[in-house]
């Protein structure tokens, strides 16, 4: 498949593509992991010339990797933007990159996502191929996305924590992006705090996913699944303490109907 990409187009800010995947950002990154190293010889460790491929990804997840500030760029020479702590695992740079989202408020990806967020439990009910969802994420971001953009978002949303890849879907549930944003906002352990404690602790970096601004005061599906997965598995621990004024609601699964109303949170791990 043949695309064109618009000078100055990165992988965030404007036009999502493909061959920026986080794998290859991660390889690039490591290569200019203990010296700078040139461009050149960067992408001749990347795409040797003796494979003769027909395409070059190159230039995409160099973007991308440059946008995130994972890498400098001087003279056509890369170097390490991060500390090294930043690249000991594909894990750790996930991290790292959701901290950096709130940035990229403008791009496709960030409007994309919050889209796919608010469309509720009713994604599970329509297309469940992402890439022929281009023409709904157009009409509800008001920025044009195609199918390439959409199979991008796929491969990244799943790396950063926002679903579960089934097939060529993502099942929205938040529990990793939400588990790095908790970390990230350095809570205290076994300290229970009000929900709306909760929420101003995690923002700006939980907007992509809820907007704490709606009266209705309840997390979307994802989210939803992604705090029920977290208590699940002992990360923290939510209450509905009787006598607490403010509180939100967990979005209502028949199976799931217990412990809909939350007054506290408690940050276990």
């Amino acid at each position: 498949m043949f695309y064109t990409r618009r000078r100055g187009d990165k992988m965030f800010q404007n036009k999502m593509v493909t061959p920026a995947i986080p794998e290859r950002v991660y390889t690039l990154c490591k290569i200019v992991e203990k010296k700078a190293t040139s461009s050149a010889e960067v992408k001749e460790r990347m795409e040797p010339s003796y494979l003769n491929q027909k395409t070059s990804y190159y230039n995409d997840y160099r973007t991308a990797a440059e946008e995130l500030q994972l890498i400098t760029i001087t003279d056509n020479v890369l170097s390490l933007g991060v500390d090294f702590s930043v690249l000991k695992s594909m894990d750790t740079m996930r991290f790292y990159i959701n901290g950096q989202l709130d940035k990229f408020r403008e791009g496709q990806f960030y409007k994309v996502t919050k889209a796919y967020y608010d469309m509720g439990e009713s994604i599970l009910h329509g297309e469940q191929n992402v890439a022929n969802m281009a023409s709904i994420m157009t009409l509800k971001t008001g920025v044009s996305v195609d199918s390439m953009a959409m199979r991008a978002w796929r491969f990244w949303a799943a790396y950063l924590g926002f679903g579960y890849l089934q097939d060529m879907f993502v099942i929205p549930n938040a529990d990793t992006f939400l588990k790095d944003i908790i970390k990230r906002a350095d809570f205290d352990k076994n300290k229970r705090y009000s929900i709306v404690s909760f929420l101003e602790k995690i923002r700006p970096y939980a907007d992509i996913i809820i907007d704490s601004s709606k009266e209705s005061k309840t997390f979307n599906f994802g989210v939803s699944n992604g705090l029920r997965t977290l208590q699940d598995a002992g990360f923290i621990k939510m209450e509905h303490i009787m006598d607490q004024e403010d509180t939100w609601n967990l979005y209502h699964i028949n199976e799931l109907s217990a412990n809909e109303i939350i007054t506290n949170i408690t940050i276990l791990k």
